[in-house]
């Protein structure tokens, strides 16, 4: 099957796909998370390996000096003469930004202390939405480690009980069809909200005591990093081809003249706002996408393969090394794709990694 990354292009951006894949797994943000961005090398590093010339000449981890002497730590290297670390040629770097659940408000202003019949309301509003929306929560019952709350949908003018225990929690959601919709606890996102999200909020039970339930609220934030990892990339780019080509810029040279390429890996494209795209297209030679479905698929195939208790540990460049279980499943998710994983922004296509002549060449696919 070869994607059609159309799918998850907007001129917005959005709570990306993957969000909801991880979600599922009920895991802290901040490991599940690290986890997006190994998956994001493993699967490039992958593209890497299919290509015999590469892989002799790959360095993996290395610090690059670049013309400021600044040392780069970059994903991939690649020398003529990898042992030396001489000859520098080409260079391969992975970003990921993901989604970041920040407090709902200053100080304690994010908690909701409710008694039984007490309620509170969450709402929703943006310049693109025709109407305003929200949701009322409402304290049904409590007991030790569980309690029943209401959700009344103002959109849907409707009434759903919930349970909800200790620790667990729910998310509503906007759609970009400004559809207001809601999961259930330890629920599956791709399942209960199908469509691209817009704006996202958790609702967290965080204690029950005496009949009294805490709730903390939290708004899910798309990529606020973005333009900080793109101008860091940038910088990274520049620097290298000063130093091999001694130019900074992108089209200061013909790319037959060329020595130096720079190739940006990045997912979750869709937390990559107007002007952290426009700075990654001014400086860096290559920009990639790799579709979320890719990722989301990537996810399926590991949970599949090692179980879920395993495959987070198995999701790393090191065990791709050492373990050929790790490449056995790296080559079922480009087999699924047809090999159609890298979608480069600028030739509108996708591609793969080449070698020629000394060089690190981006070759479009059919």
């Amino acid at each position: 099957m070869i994607y059609n990354i159309n799918n998850e292009l907007r001129n917005f951006t959005y709570i990306t796909s993957v969000y909801k894949c991880i979600s599922a797994y009920n895991l802290k943000g901040h490991t599940i998370g690290r986890k997006i961005g190994d998956m994001l090398e493993i699967l490039t590093m992958g593209g890497v390996y299919k290509n015999e010339s590469l892989v002799k000449r790959l360095d993996t981890e290395g610090k690059l000096e670049g013309f400021t002497t600044a040392g780069h730590k970059v994903e991939f290297g690649f020398y003529e003469d990898p042992t030396s670390k001489t000859m520098l040629f080409g260079a391969i770097e992975c970003k990921c930004v993901g989604v970041e659940e920040t407090k709902a408000g200053k100080g304690t202003a994010y908690l909701r202390k409710l008694k039984i019949n007490d309620k509170f309301s969450v709402d929703f509003q943006a310049r693109w939405m025709q109407n305003s929306l929200s949701a009322i929560i409402t304290l049904l019952s409590a007991n030790k480690n569980t309690c029943k709350i209401q959700l009344e949908n103002s959109q849907k003018n409707k009434k759903e009980i919930i349970c909800i225990k200790k620790g667990e929690n729910i998310k509503l959601a906007v759609t970009e069809n400004g559809i207001l919709s809601h999961t259930t606890p330890l629920g599956d996102m791709r399942q209960e909200i199908p469509g691209i999200i817009r704006i996202c909020k958790t609702i967290k039970c965080d204690k029950i005591e005496n009949s009294t339930v805490q709730f903390s609220l939290y708004n899910c934030l798309r990529g606020p990093q973005t333009i900080e990892k793109a101008k860091q990339a940038s910088f990274v780019a520049m620097d290298l081809r000063k130093k091999i080509d001694n130019h900074w810029g992108k089209e200061e040279l013909l790319s037959t003249n060329k020595k130096m390429t720079f190739v940006h890996v990045i997912c979750e494209y869709s937390h990559w706002e107007e002007k952290s795209q426009n700075v990654i297209q001014c400086c860096i030679d290559h920009n990639i996408i790799v579709p979320d479905a890719v990722i989301i698929k990537a996810f399926d195939v590991f949970e599949e393969e090692f179980g879920l208790g395993n495959m987070l540990d198995m999701i790393s460049k090191s065990k791709y090394i050492s373990e050929e279980r790790v490449k056995v499943a790296v080559k079922k998710v480009f087999d699924y794709f047809d090999e159609h994983l890298f979608y480069d922004i600028s030739l509108q296509s996708y591609v793969c990694f080449d070698y020629k002549k000394g060089k690190l060449v981006i070759s479009p696919i059919a």
